[in-house]
């Protein structure tokens, strides 16, 4: 969401989203709830990394489900899944994955995964140096 924009500065983007509409018939009207799109033979799953999978290696994922509505929690079951696309990070231990199965390649593949942090949150707390920052 936008916030702070002057009236006139509204106005003209609401100009402009009419102007776009009317030349652009079909787009297709606003519809302020979206419903996820299912590819029909994809398999995806979530999961944590059992332990830390280097770029190029192959992983085991703890998978995690959600059963109605509920936080996701420990599936006991694992899979194998490798991580050879578009990274030459390390996932570390303990971070959220989404695998999705390549059946002509009879494998898993992680196709993403929780962001690596760099700074730690004592550092946020407490400044770069560690030292506490008072005010």
């Amino acid at each position: 969401m936008i916030v702070g924009l002057s009236e006139s500065d509204v106005m003209t983007l609401r100009q402009m989203a009419a102007e776009f509409r009317a030349r652009n018939p079909q787009v297709g009207t606003f519809s302020p709830s979206r419903q996820p799109t299912v590819l029909s033979g994809v398999q995806v799953k979530i999961g944590k990394a059992k332990a830390d999978i280097a770029a190029g290696a192959t992983g085991t994922i703890e998978i995690w489900r959600s059963v109605g509505g509920a936080a996701p929690t420990d599936a006991s079951e694992e899979v194998d899944a490798v991580f050879d696309w578009l990274s030459t990070e390390t996932i570390t231990a303990g971070k959220q994955v989404m695998i999705q199965r390549f059946k002509d390649e009879g494998l898993w593949r992680i196709v993403g995964a929780e962001c690596e942090t760099t700074t730690t949150a004592a550092a946020l707390v407490h400044g770069a140096s560690g030292n506490h920052k008072s005010n």
